[in-house]
């Protein structure tokens, strides 16, 4: 009997395995795969997400839920690496979740016509978000696909004893996908974001003076991120989560400063950018455990102002990190009296 999370090295993305087991009976839940690298190939050197699902399928076990949170490559490029292989996903998944274009279109009453195509696909050559997920819906509808469209106006969702509260994606955030889906950021973008990363700064340069500019990508506000009940344990899963679209639920239910969502372990939005945590989400929340998933290879993520902004919302709460050299990356010498707050995750946390 337990509850376990792994967040595996998914490179710069997302890929986070729960499993929980309660009198004989095991729960397994996915969600995101990280890009196609997670999962790498069947002829190559097993990664990550390949060797989770060999492990389950060596014990006979399934993934009863699966959550694609949106169509960034980061999240969506294993899970269509593992969904190539008829032995991987589409045989160890009993269910999907993930918002497609025909689900966004239903869910805000809108027609599938050319008023509402989608924008920015340059070729068959170029990796995009929608061509992903385009590719995605395609195999899904040959599975047990949930074919109802996540967003944080549908109530609590139940499986096996673990209620989904969605906080994100609202239906104007869903509106705005359904419009135009970005393409992915082309190289020459994501090197200059790496050189502007702001691990040079100790944590003490951004205790003093802070403002929060908000994400604006447009797939990032699609983000299925939800609070996770299990038995007395909640759990906060952000993905890649708009701060504010998660303040206004969480206050729409009943959570403030003086009564924050208290949590087992909350996983950070968008893999510690400072554009997706802010000082009144984080106000909203109490937790001894803050999880990033990042190798801090792309974007400079994770930025040090998120974590700073995280240690200074409440005494004695820790940081932990899937990949050790982002934490490397991130100490100074002047930063020793924050370093025994910063962890790295173990392979399983026990919650």
């Amino acid at each position: 009997m337990g509850t376990t999370i792994q967040f595996l090295h998914a490179s710069h993305g997302d890929c986070i395995f729960l499993r929980h087991e309660k009198d004989g009976k095991v729960f397994n839940l996915l969600i995101d795969g990280g890009p196609a690298e997670t999962f790498g190939q069947l002829n190559g050197y097993a990664k990550p997400l390949r060797l989770l699902l060999e492990e389950l399928r060596a014990n006979e076990e399934f993934i009863d839920l699966a959550v694609i949170t949106h169509v960034d490559d980061d999240h969506i490029g294993g899970v269509l690496a593992a969904m190539s292989f008829d032995d991987y996903l589409p045989s160890l998944v009993k269910e999907f979740w993930f918002n497609s274009f025909e689900l966004i279109s239903s869910a805000i009453e809108q027609t599938s016509d050319s008023k509402y195509e989608v924008a920015g696909i340059a070729g068959n050559d170029t990796k995009t978000s929608i061509t992903q997920g385009v590719t995605l819906e395609e195999k899904l509808n040959k599975l047990n696909w949930y074919k109802q469209a996540i967003h944080n106006e549908v109530p609590p969702i139940t499986r096996s004893g673990l209620e989904f509260t969605i906080l994100s994606p609202s239906i104007k955030t869903l509106r705005r996908l359904g419009k135009t889906w970005e393409r992915e950021y082309p190289p020459a973008d994501k090197e200059t974001a790496k050189s502007e990363s702001d691990h040079k700064f100790p944590f003490s340069h951004f205790l003093s003076e802070d403002s929060f500019r908000p994400d604006r990508s447009i797939p990032n506000g699609s983000s299925i991120a939800f609070i996770l009940k299990i038995d007395d344990m909640t759990l906060l899963l952000l993905a890649d989560s708009y701060a504010s679209t998660v303040e206004r639920k969480l206050k729409s239910l009943g959570y403030s400063p003086a009564k924050p969502l208290e949590c087992s372990i909350v996983k950070i939005s968008h893999h510690g950018s400072k554009g997706n945590t802010s000082q009144k989400l984080l106000s909203l929340i109490a937790s001894k455990k803050y999880v990033i998933s990042t190798d801090g290879s792309i974007f400079g993520h994770p930025d040090k102002r998120t974590i700073a902004r995280i240690m200074s919302a409440h005494e004695n709460n820790h940081v932990y990190f899937n990949y050790e050299s982002v934490l490397k990356g991130i100490i100074l010498p002047e930063d020793d009296a924050y370093s025994e707050r910063l962890h790295i995750c173990q392979d399983k946390m026990v919650l």
